[in-house]
This record gives C-alpha cells, sequence and structure tokens, in this order.
C-alpha cells in the first residue's frame, strides 16, 4: 500500500481540464503520460520515471498522467494506442516522445530540464514544440467512419494489415518484480519499436491455446500457472530501420538473452500470429467496420390517424427525400387496448387519454425505415414533441405535417435503439437468430456472407468477433453432443476468432434455410449449389456457418453472447 501512495505522488493525475491547466503552467519541467481511458498509463515506465527523479533530485522536474478521454485540450490525442508523453515547460509544449522508448525518454528529460533551468536562471524564449502525429493516408470524408479509423493509429493499421508485427508478453512474476524497463530498453536497443504496450491479464484457456506448442514439453502446467498469476505487459513490436518483422527473427532474439528468455514468450510462428493477436489485443486485431456496417440503424415512423387522412404522400415522400429506406409498411386500426400496449409507457403522462383517444380515431401508418443513424436523424426532423413548441420548429415533420385542431402531434418515432426494436416488432413481428461464421473465413468471404444474409432482407441487431470458449461452444453445439466428431468439432471453433451475428426478419427461424443451405456442403452442392454452406463450406465440420434458431434456445444463446438486447428505455415523449 505504501508503494502505491509513493506512485501516485510521483505522477499527479489529470482528469479534468482545470487539472491540466494546472499542472502545465507551474514553474519547471513537466513530463506528462497521456492515455486512454481503456488502456490507462504506462506502468511499466513509471519505475524508470521515478529512477530519473531520485538521481536528478530537481524540484523543478514534474510527472503527471493524464486521460485524454476527459481533457479537451488533449482530443487530438483520443482513441490512440500509442504512449504519448508531452514535456511542458512553464506552460509552453517543448517536446514529445511517441512510444514508450526508455532511453529516447531519459535522454529528452534530462536535455529538457537543463534547458528549462537556463531560461529561468538567464532568460530568453522557450522554443514550442509541434507534435506530429501520424495520419491516414486516405482519409474518409464520413466522420463517423473517421472516428472509428482513429481508434487504431495509421502506424498500427498498417503494420498488422501488412502482417509487419509481432509480439511479446512480459510475464507476471517480471512485471510484479520491476524488470519491464529493462527487458523494454533491451528490446528497443535491439532495434525494434514498441507500437502498442498494455496490460492484460491472461486467463487459463487463452494461456493453453498460445503455448499450445508447450504442450509435451516438461512444466508445462507449471509455466500456465505462472503466466496466469497475475496481470503480464503485451507488447505489439515492430522493426526500427524498415526491414521486414519477422516472427522468428525476434524469438531468436529472445533466445539469445537469458533475462528475455526467462521473462519473455514470443509468437512462434507467423500461423498463429493473427490468431494469438486476437487473444491478447483484440481491439486491434478486429477489422474496423465501416461507417455504413456500424452505424446503419432502423427505425418506426408512426403517422397517426389525424395526419393519415391528409398528409400520407406527403409525408413518405418527405421520408424518402431525407434519405431513408422505407422498408416495410403497415396500415394499421388500433384498438383501445393494443393503442394501451403500445403507449404503457405513458400512463402516468398528462397527455394520455388524449394520445389514446386519438390512436383509436382510425387507422394509422406504420413505416419501417433503414438509414445511417436513422434513430437520432429521423427524431431530428420529427422536431419538438409538445403542441406550443411545434408552432416555432418550421421545417420539421411535426410542423409542417400539424393538425392545428388535435391535441397530440401528428408523428411518433422512438428515442433509442430498444425502444426502436420494441416498437418495430409490435407493428412488425420478427424472429431472431443468432448465426456464427467460424474461424477459418476469410475477412473477405465473412463480408461476402453478411451482404448476402442483408440482401435476404435479414437485419444486423448485434455483431462482434471473438474467440469462443470450450463452455461457449458446449452450449451452443448441444445438438452435437456425443456425435462422434464433437471433439473435433469443439477444437475447431475454439481455434480462432468467430463472427457472431444476431439477424432479424419476419419468418427468420425458417427463411434462413434457404440462404445458408444443408448442414453438410457436400449435399449443399447438389441441393442448393448457391447456398452459402455450397460456397463456403468444406465439410460437416468446416462448414463455415452455425445458425442457432430455435426459439428459447436462440433467446439463451443471445443473452450469453450479447446480453440483453432488449434492456427497457423509457422516455416522455409522445
Amino acid at each position: 500500500m505504501a508503494r502505491r501512495r509513493q506512485e501516485i505522488a510521483l505522477q499527479t493525475e489529470l482528469e479534468t481540464q482545470e487539472d491540466w491547466n494546472d499542472a502545465i503552467n507551474k514553474e519547471g519541467l513537466t513530463v506528462v503520460d497521456v492515455y486512454q481511458s481503456y488502456g490507462g498509463p504506462c506502468k511499466a515506465l513509471e519505475a524508470k520515471f521515478r529512477a530519473i527523479k531520485n538521481t536528478l533530485g530537481d524540484p523543478l522536474l514534474a510527472f503527471a498522467v493524464a486521460k485524454a478521454d476527459t481533457i479537451d485540450s488533449l482530443e487530438k490525442y483520443r482513441g490512440r494506442c500509442e504512449p504519448f508523453f508531452l514535456f511542458y515547460a512553464s506552460g509552453v509544449l517543448v517536446d514529445s516522445v511517441i512510444g514508450a522508448n526508455a532511453p529516447e525518454l531519459q535522454r529528452k528529460i534530462s536535455s529538457n530540464l537543463e534547458q528549462e533551468k537556463k531560461v529561468l536562471k538567464e532568460g530568453g524564449q522557450r522554443a514550442e514544440h509541434r507534435v506530429q502525429l501520424p495520419v491516414d493516408e486516405e482519409e474518409d470524408d464520413d466522420e463517423a467512419a473517421a472516428g472509428a479509423n482513429r481508434k487504431r493509429s495509421p502506424s498500427i493499421v498498417n503494420a498488422v494489415a501488412s502482417h509487419q508485427y509481432t509480439l511479446g508478453i512480459i510475464h507476471p512474476d517480471a512485471y510484479a518484480d520491476g524488470k519491464v524497463e529493462e527487458i523494454i530498453e533491451k528490446i528497443t536497443q535491439a532495434g525494434y519499436r514498441i507500437l502498442l504496450q498494455q496490460e492484460h491479464h491472461l486467463n487459463e484457456h487463452d494461456a493453453r491455446q498460445i503455448h499450445r506448442h508447450r504442450m509435451n514439453q516438461e512444466g508445462y502446467d507449471e509455466h500456465i500457472t505462472r503466466i496466469t498469476s497475475g496481470p503480464s505487459i503485451v507488447l505489439l513490436l515492430q522493426k526500427t530501420d524498415g526491414k521486414e518483422t519477422t516472427v522468428e527473427e525476434f524469438r531468436e532474439f529472445v533466445n539469445s538473452d537469458e533475462l528475455l528468455k526467462a521473462h519473455v514468450d514470443c509468437t512462434q510462428s507467423t500461423d498463429t500470429l493473427q490468431q494469438e493477436l486476437m487473444l491478447l489485443l483484440p481491439s486491434i486485431a478486429q477489422k474496423p467496420q465501416s461507417a455504413r456496417e456500424k452505424q446503419i440503424e432502423r427505425t418506426l415512423a408512426l403517422v397517426r390517424p389525424s395526419a393519415l387522412k391528409l398528409y400520407k404522400d406527403a409525408i413518405i415522400k418527405r421520408i424518402q427525400e431525407s434519405g431513408f429506406d422505407v422498408t416495410r409498411t403497415a396500415e394499421v386500426q388500433l384498438t383501445q387496448a393494443q393503442a394501451e400496449q403500445f403507449y404503457a409507457g405513458k400512463k402516468d403522462q398528462p397527455f394520455y387519454q388524449d394520445l389514446i383517444h386519438e390512436m383509436t380515431s382510425g387507422p394509422s401508418l406504420a413505416l419501417y425505415l433503414t438509414k445511417k443513424d436513422a434513430i437520432q436523424g429521423f427524431r431530428t426532423l420529427l422536431g419538438p414533441a409538445e403542441k406550443i413548441r411545434i408552432k416555432e420548429a418550421t421545417g420539421t415533420f411535426r410542423h409542417d405535417f400539424d393538425i392545428v385542431d388535435a391535441k397530440i402531434n401528428s408523428l411518433h418515432a422512438p428515442r433509442s435503439r430498444t425502444e426502436a426494436t420494441r416498437n418495430l416488432q409490435f407493428f412488425f413481428p420478427e424472429e431472431r437468430i443468432l448465426v456464427i461464421l467460424k474461424p477459418n473465413l476469410t475477412d473477405q468471404q465473412r463480408t461476402e456472407i453478411i451482404d448476402t444474409f442483408r440482401k435476404a432482407h435479414f437485419f444486423v441487431m448485434a455483431r462482434k468477433t471473438e474467440t469462443l470458449t470450450p463452455e461457449q461452444v458446449a452450449h451452443l453445439q448441444k445438438s452435437h453432443h456425443g456425435k462422434e466428431y464433437y471433439d473435433e468439432l469443439v477444437h475447431y471453433m475454439t481455434s480462432g476468432p468467430s463472427e457472431l451475428l444476431v439477424l432479424a426478419k419476419e419468418d427468420a427461424g425458417k427463411s434462413w434455410q434457404a440462404v445458408v443451405g444443408p448442414e453438410e456442403p457436400a449435399k449443399a452442392s447438389e441441393s442448393a449449389p448457391t447456398s452459402l454452406r455450397a460456397l463456403y463450406g468444406k465439410d460437416l465440420i468446416h462448414n463455415a456457418i452455425e445458425v442457432s434458431s430455435d426459439i428459447q434456445q436462440v433467446k439463451n444463446d443471445i443473452q450469453m453472447i450479447f446480453g440483453d438486447l432488449d434492456q427497457d428505455e423509457q422516455g416522455n415523449d409522445s
């Protein structure tokens, strides 16, 4: 506990703009470790900073850690994976270091501190430094896509895409004993650049996956216990001299040094590199979705009876001109019970009785809409809910299609994804299936398969990539229990990342079969040659796709993988 208090005292923690302003404007040199909330500060260098502070013993030298997520001045550093160290001299940015480069940090701390002391003593101007952040060679005009791409720096994206990287894992005992700094210094001196340094606590399943090459070696179980005993430091590495970064070269380097050989594990084969990246750094390994994939949403536009009589065609035309796809429509006369069910969340609102009266006075028109950012986009076009405010909301749907004598506004739309799902399910009942795209598929093949489902009018409700555990596979593959190939199936399904999708469509429980095809690819090729299993499957185990469609089973499967997709949300807008 005493050690932790010292660490806090060494590095001031900055989480607000006010904290930031106070820290960087102090007299002397302040070295700031800029970090992201999901990764935390660069703990591996704390011991190095402490040693520098103790060696120099200079009160003009200070250290701080700053959370980029909550400080406006650090906005351009948000979402970046590399460590950033900024040097401020009495309020002026005078230098920076990108990456956990201990020798470079030590050199720059010493030189900048001497320069600042000289300026304080003799006067003069401080030379302002500009940080040169790496930028994408190809910029996306779409802000959402740009935001998604910024979550991984271009240097990391390029390294992963070109396979010019390797991985190192510093053992928990070396981390706990303060040997990380020495190990990193050896690695950087050998010509490797640390693209990313991140703390990661291996579980037993992942540890055995990564170290299966040692399975028959003496001491295997003891090694697994050792590397799962606490947090490790994962290093994403690349050669600094522009030469090809090879797994074999780094492995040979580690084995040639006694300290590294004892405390560092490294990738053994190029064949397992991508899988290990997914296990150790899943946010880096996962291919970022395009803005279209990530932001496509669905929502409901409900035209109330009074407005429907006068404005039906005009409203539909305006919606389509606003860029929404109207994929389904339903004209429905609600009963009293149905209207009360749909608006159960508004029962305590003063307008509730007027709302129910309006909704049962004639047919309403339900429109199933899809578009990028559909929910918030349509809410913005809709305008205010209160009749008194609608008069001033020129250009909105509720203003332009208002029924002056009506007590309730003309249109309804949900406020959130869960409310949209609930509203759409009321007017357009649909089923859900869980689809697993198996580990052997390439990114291109997965994209093609998902596009096929979309063209068959399945909506992607949720999507994630992860390596399944044996326990998850046992739950998801209950129909295969007891089969002679079951153990092989489990081994395959846990051998690498799968892509999991929740798809929704009317009668999805039956219509998926025509898209996917028979379970055995050989039979699929004969009876459904254009089906997905015929096109992408190899055999019963490597058949590309697994589908969970039984109503109760799929509900349990989705809950296990994604949690509650229908968590209730309430809003007061009518």
